[in-house]
């Protein structure tokens, strides 16, 4: 991708050649030339110097150093975002492995990823393009949209409704039980023997 267009995608004003060809990003230690690296802390502005990236992403252009500038209100939220530009993760093939466990009454949408030992109970409805990994459990009556993706040991609970466009990280739980406390009238409140304590 050109420079201008990232710079373009971005919002950020260009300092520099606007022809130079970004393949990717990467921190300013590790940026070889074709890369965009980043500086959000002036503390590291002598590592400017030292850098290979072909531009940088600042919050004030570079001066002296044959480097081109993205300008930016705020350079580190904009280098994650010209991060997902450059870097898709791999999508899993469509299919349900063999050691998923689909309840018959499920009903899953297509072009579906369903990877081994995952769960989905009765009744669960799951949108087109899903894309659930290893040890995923969806509890029975669950409804979930289109292009839903669940990280290894994530769950969604019973009867739980999730829209499109979902990402559960790992271990997430939707739909778990809280940790409030409901008090009752007819109930005292045991205080402590323990003068230590209220």
């Amino acid at each position: 991708m050109q420079l201008r267009h990232l710079a373009s995608q971005l919002g950020c004003e260009l300092v520099g050649d606007g022809e130079t060809d970004i393949s990717g990003v990467a921190g300013m230690e590790h940026a070889v030339p074709g890369q965009l690296t980043f500086l959000a802390n002036p503390t590291y502005s002598p590592k400017v110097a030292l850098t290979k990236a072909s531009a940088i992403l600042v919050s004030e252009p570079v001066r002296d150093l044959p480097i081109a500038s993205l300008v930016s209100a705020n350079p580190y939220l904009d280098f994650a975002r010209a991060l997902a530009l450059f870097y898709q993760p791999p999508r899993p093939a469509p299919g349900i492995h063999h050691l998923a466990s689909i309840a018959a009454t499920a009903r899953i949408g297509e072009n579906a990823s369903i990877g081994p030992f995952a769960v989905v109970g009765e009744r669960v409805s799951i949108g087109r393009n899903a894309v659930i990994h290893p040890h995923v459990v969806i509890y029975e009556g669950a409804e979930i949209g289109d292009d839903f993706l669940a990280h290894s040991h994530s769950t969604v609970r019973e009867f739980c409704r999730i829209g499109s466009r979902v990402i559960l990280q790992n271990g997430a739980v939707i739909g778990g039980d809280g940790f409030g406390f409901a008090k009752r009238a007819d109930v005292p409140t045991t205080k402590s023997s323990n003068p230590a304590l209220p």
